[in-house]
């Protein structure tokens, strides 16, 4: 089959689907399966073999599915950089790198500091750390033995394997985490109200993770746990900071942090909502 040709019949596909973005979604598919730019799509016709042909209809039948696209592909860009997803762990957010930008400026390149990533998922928050200050260390801690695996995937692609280690909790006051030894933490967790799961989008909601979503009552309950816990592990001086679900969660977290933190600054997304909030330790 020739390449317009298969072009022509994947786009169609997620047009009759109902798929979001579906040229982009089939050229993409395309060229990633294919090993070629998307620039190259708009003017090359050659001759696609069968079998990648069959990979390539396989693949936007999923798509069309409802199978979200990062999934499809086992891929995401976060920060610049490429990670391996899929199902088990969290699709990477734009509003995140927001987050990995707001470390990096108190820990810019060249300034050593050890961290934690708390619910790492595909550890995308602590290799994009790691790959833009080469004098970081860290921990990428997660419960779901799904995530570690991805993110154990992601630190041998980057070759990162000597800088972060892997480490499965659930509990944050039981962490083996030495006392005051960390100076910073960073964590987007699951903060989604309970009450809420249920509306997401289809592709959020039957596809990824809802021990990544699901932040219990009020979207607070690893909240909780984190003021309990960090305190402990962080030195004198060192930050917390945490991603959220906007405005009004932020002001029931302002509330809630203990009085060892002190307020250090507030972040928007790129809509304009407050969604992540730097604490330092007294």
């Amino acid at each position: 089959m020739k390449l317009q040709e298969l072009r022509r019949r994947c786009r169609e596909t997620l047009v009759l689907s109902a798929a979001a973005r579906p040229e982009y979604s089939a050229d993409l598919i395309i060229s990633w399966r294919l090993g070629i730019g998307q620039a190259e799509l708009v003017y090359k016709d050659d001759e696609i073999p069968a079998q990648a042909c069959e990979g390539i209809f396989s693949m936007t039948a999923k798509r069309a599915g409802g199978v979200p696209l990062s999934y499809v592909l086992h891929e995401a860009e976060f920060y610049g950089y490429r990670f391996k997803v899929g199902r088990g762990v969290l699709i990477p957010r734009p509003e995140t790198e927001l987050l990995v930008e707001a470390a990096l400026e108190y820990f810019p390149s060249g300034r050593a500091a050890f961290f934690a990533d708390w619910c790492t998922g595909s550890g995308c928050i602590a290799l994009s750390l790691l790959l833009e200050n080469e004098s970081l260390t860290g921990i990428g801690v997660d419960k779901s033995p799904q995530a570690l695996r991805w993110a154990s995937i992601n630190r041998g692609l980057h070759r990162l394997e000597k800088r972060l280690v892997l480490l499965r909790n659930a509990e944050p006051a039981e962490a083996p985490v030495g006392e005051g030894s960390l100076d910073f933490i960073i964590s987007n967790p699951p903060y989604i109200p309970e009450a809420e799961i249920a509306g997401l989008m289809p592709e959020v909601r039957d596809y990824e993770p809802h021990m990544a979503l699901d932040g219990g009552a009020g979207g607070l309950f690893l909240y909780r746990k984190f003021f309990e816990s960090f305190p402990r592990l962080l030195k004198s001086g060192g930050l917390l900071l945490l991603e959220t679900a906007g405005e009004a969660q932020i002001c029931a977290l302002e509330d809630m942090a203990p009085s060892e933190f002190v307020l250090m600054n507030k972040i928007l997304d790129y809509n304009g909502i407050i969604r992540h909030i730097i604490w330092r330790k007294r």
